[in-house]
């Protein structure tokens, strides 16, 4: 409701203007309410020269002073002016406020109708009385203002007013709180509250909820790229999105991380934006560690070489990280390779076996500092490598089983020894290998060979056979294998007829054989003496594995056949060891055999198909040296070969194993301990056994089910033994049992008495 003061004013004419102070609460009422009464509204705004400038006063004073030419529209109720006022500060709005009360307007009839400046209207009163006394002023009550201005130079948002004409006509419609405007006026008097939103990073922030990231993540530029694109797009998850960055994290992680353009950025504000959301606990930590978006990927790579392992975040970390890292290429795992050499005994429990180059530095730091526990699950293949693998090949079975056991872990710590040097001698003047069956008789057995796939590896020996056997267990394939001996010397030429007869499909795989002695194979052993080629040795015997498992799948061979010409020795070539004779004829494989001479005194050469060949670790002079493993001599792994059989599992259901009464199993200190097997499901069962540690033991069949093994050599008790059980060459399950002491029975009889 009007005050009676302005009903007054605009009945009767007064030649001077009326000051109405009123506040944010009852602006629009008393407003409204003079319109109502016919009075005509004038904005300070319209006095504006330009968008961006003050309204001129002098033009508003003479607007006034000729509104009473026209008797009928001479009552009049400026609004802005106090706004206007309040932006210009207290000493400008007093003096203004002091000029206009003196101003005459002849018969017109002028409301003030002044907002946010209460103080200054309190001071004119009270310098001047007359004002009450003549009724031309009017402070309501409540006559407060809650305005703040923002000048904001960037805005992603709809609301912001135009230069210092479009602000004051917001505050003329009542606007109140916080009023954005984009201006180059400073407002450095203001009355007002003001703040300044100067950048792009600072309106980011002004206008996103919840985004508080700190303006030191990015520059200016990318802040302004960033505030290009919400200009556009309107909503901030619209650019992520764009961008190809959603809440999978994750996924695709290195062509995310990796490079300097705007999406790399982007895509670390986001982490940086969602830490909390982060699942992967290394990557929450790189991304807390992190100030630069450039320096995420090397900090994804090399964070972890400074957390100690005694930390009990580390193996949590370490997991993560070899996920994080599986999409890397080894480019990028040579800056944490090298930067991994701070600490060189240490280094070991940083690498992982995501690449080729990681694989290649665990077996150099075992080849220097021997083999330790942690690489079974820092390399599993390399584990798998060195799985013990029980031959099952007769009266050899136990031989062979040690023998290449031992040849592995020289082959991988890189050395040989005098204890190992004594086999071999042995080897080379009992030739054990004689007494099993040739390769060509175990191919010329394979019944329906035209079904069959025939897959030649060139140079694969029976050292792989413990990761074959991992790799087809995994593929879930049934195996047979036959240990074999090729032809000397162990040459292809004179080991390929085997493949040259095969009726049926075939393929040969020369890989293996290049990386052993090749040049195109990469590797040199004058260049680096570590045996870093297994890891590409090992990527091709996967190959053929899957290869199988495919063919097999798709029904396009019955059986699949893996064979080779002959096998290859790492320790001939540690050891360095150069014969007395250099021949008319060139020595060829290295010097591990050559052609017939006369006078040939060496004692473990061997005359066969026209040649000399070396049982031991000796190498005939004049011939190329060897890159990093050479055949063509009789030492075990050149001679034996694998026949591998695959074929597809039945598919039917699982097997069953259980021991027969697991608890009155007994160990003798004469005869040894025996167990009872049933199993639901076998194969052959004339050939099942049970495989403990580096020992395999036959199991007699009782009937279709059972089966009952004898174990003469575990002659005390002994707890929670695990023994794999085998149909063949397949494995078809595990039982574990506990063997008892006799004392343990005598006692349990007695206590059975009392």
């Amino acid at each position: 409701m009007l005050c009676n003061e302005v009903e007054k004013y605009i009945a009767s004419a007064q030649g001077t203007p009326f000051f109405y102070a009123v506040g944010d609460d009852d602006y629009a009422e008393i407003l409204s309410e003079l319109k109502q009464r016919g009075i005509v509204v004038d904005r300070v705004s319209d006095f504006c020269p330009r968008d961006d400038k003050y309204p001129d006063l002098v033009d508003i004073i003479d607007h006034f002073r000729t509104l009473d030419i026209d008797c009928n529209t001479n009552k009049h109720v400026l609004i802005g002016l106090g706004e206007y006022l309040a932006l210009r500060g207290s000493v400008f709005a007093e003096q203004t406020l002091r000029q206009l009360k003196n101003t005459t307007l002849g018969t017109a009839r002028v409301i003030l109708l002044l907002r946010s400046v209460r103080s200054q209207v309190d001071s004119m009163v009270n310098d001047d009385i007359r004002l009450s006394a003549q009724k031309r002023v009017h402070i309501t009550p409540n006559a407060f203002s809650m305005v703040s201005i923002s000048r904001m130079k960037y805005s992603l948002k709809d609301d912001v007013a135009n230069g210092v004409k479009g602000l004051l006509r917001r505050l003329e419609d009542g606007a109140a709180g916080i009023c954005s405007v984009n201006t180059n006026m400073e407002f450095r008097d203001s009355i007002y509250p003001v703040s300044s939103i100067n950048t792009a990073y600072e309106a980011l922030v002004n206008t996103l909820k919840d985004f508080d990231i700190a303006e030191k993540y990015g520059t200016e530029d990318q802040w302004n790229r960033l505030f290009q694109e919400l200009s556009k797009k309107k909503s901030l998850d619209t650019v992520y999105t764009e961008n190809n960055i959603t809440n999978d994290i994750e996924d695709k992680l290195y062509l995310k991380c990796a490079g300097l353009e705007f999406r790399n950025w982007l895509y670390f504000i986001f982490l940086k934006q969602y830490i909390d959301k982060i699942e992967n606990e290394y990557l929450k930590y790189v991304v807390e560690m992190t100030e630069q978006f450039d320096l995420l990927k090397n900090n994804i790579l090399n964070l972890i070489i400074g957390v100690d392992r005694s930390d009990p975040r580390y193996e949590q970390f370490y997991w993560d990280r070899k996920k994080l890292i599986s999409g890397f290429p080894e480019s990028d795992l040579a800056i944490f390779v090298h930067a991994n050499e701070v600490d060189p005994e240490e280094s070991i429990y940083r690498f992982t076996d995501t690449t080729d180059l990681e694989c290649s530095e665990i077996i150099k730091w075992i080849s220097k500092h021997g083999y330790i526990e942690e690489i079974n699950t820092i390399y599993p293949a390399l584990r798998q490598y060195l799985a013990d693998y029980v031959f099952d090949c007769g009266d050899l079975s136990e031989l062979l089983t040690q023998y290449f056991k031992q040849y592995r872990m020289r082959k991988i710590k890189n050395y040989i020894d005098d204890e190992f040097l004594e086999q071999v001698i042995s080897n080379a003047k009992d030739l054990p290998y004689t007494r099993l069956e040739t390769r060509d008789s175990a191919i010329l057995n394979i019944t329906e060979k035209q079904s069959s796939f025939l897959y030649w590896i060139d140079a694969l020996g029976v050292e792989f056979l413990p990761y074959i056997t991992a790799l087809v267990e995994k593929k879930g394939l049934a195996m047979h294998v036959d240990i074999t001996y090729a032809e000397l010397p162990t040459i292809t030429s004179i080991n390929k007829s085997f493949y040259e007869n095969w009726p049926g499909s075939k393929f040969k795989e020369e890989k293996l054989d290049d990386i052993k002695h090749k040049a195109k194979g990469g590797y040199s052993f004058e260049k680096c003496d570590a045996p870093i080629h297994l890891v590409s040795e090992l990527k091709v015997i996967e190959c053929a594995v899957d290869r199988a498992a495919t063919k097999l799948a798709m029904h396009t061979c019955k059986t699949f056949v893996i064979a080779s010409d002959h096998g290859a020795s790492r320790l001939a070539v540690i050891q360095r060891q150069e014969e007395k004779y250099e021949t008319d004829t060139k020595g060829e494989h290295s010097g591990r055999c050559c052609k017939e001479f006369d006078g040939c005194d060496l004692p473990y050469a061997i005359l066969e198909n026209g040649y000399l060949v070396l049982a031991d670790y000796g190498r005939f002079k004049g011939s190329r040296a060897a890159n990093v493993e050479v055949h063509g001599g009789a030492s075990l792994e050149e001679v034996i070969v694998p026949v591998i059989t695959l074929k597809l599992k039945k598919q039917s259901n699982i097997v069953d194993i259980k021991v027969i009464k697991p608890d009155s199993i007994y160990a003798d200190r004469h005869n040894g301990t025996s167990i009872n097997l049933y199993i639901s499901d076998i194969k052959t069962s004339e050939n099942v056994s049970i495989v403990i540690g580096d020992k395999r033991y036959k199991a007699v069949c009782k009937d279709a089910t059972h089966f009952a093994v004898d174990m003469p050599d575990i002659k005390r008790a002994k707890k929670d033994i695990s023994a794999n059980v085998f149909d063949g060459d397949d494995l078809v399950g595990n039982v574990r049992f506990n063997v008892k002491g006799k004392m343990a029975a005598v006692v349990s009889d007695f206590d059975d008495l009392i």
